[in-house]
């Protein structure tokens, strides 16, 4: 009797993504910039965070395209910054982020990253060629 049965082999695709790395590295580098007092280490962190988290959802094809979610994400750290950043100066007093301290430092981080990513955005969105950009 012969053996018939093969030895299945996963495919291996283009290799390992970087990502993963890059968004350890991003929220790394964001919580040591605002524990340090290093404003530009934090926006930087966030900014690598956004952009690695597009990559990741783009991978995976949970997204089509990364710039459109790269942009929403940083919508939404200019929202919760803001909120953040009016709560930590005293502007805005919401109770259930009383108890919390140092919210302004986090919130102008978040503020500027997401304003630093939407450009970011808006500037590879205008680099690409007319014929390549969908219409939505």
């Amino acid at each position: 009797m012969s053996d018939h049965t093969q030895r299945l082999e996963p495919e291996r695709g283009d290799g390992t993504k970087p990502w993963p790395l890059f968004v350890a590295l991003g929220l790394a580098g964001s919580e040591v910039g605002i524990v340090v007092g290093l404003g530009p280490v934090a926006v930087a962190g966030l900014v690598v965070f956004a952009a690695s988290l597009a990559g990741i959802l783009v991978d995976a094809g949970y997204v089509d395209r990364p710039l459109p979610f790269a942009a929403k994400t940083g919508a939404a750290f200019v929202a919760v910054g803001a909120i953040l950043a009016a709560h930590g100066t005293g502007t805005v007093s919401i109770a259930l982020l009383e108890p919390l301290t140092g919210l302004a430092s986090r919130g102008v981080a978040l503020l500027v990253a997401g304003i630093a990513t939407l450009v970011g955005a808006g500037l590879l969105w205008t680099r690409r060629p007319a014929d390549e950009r969908p219409d939505r």
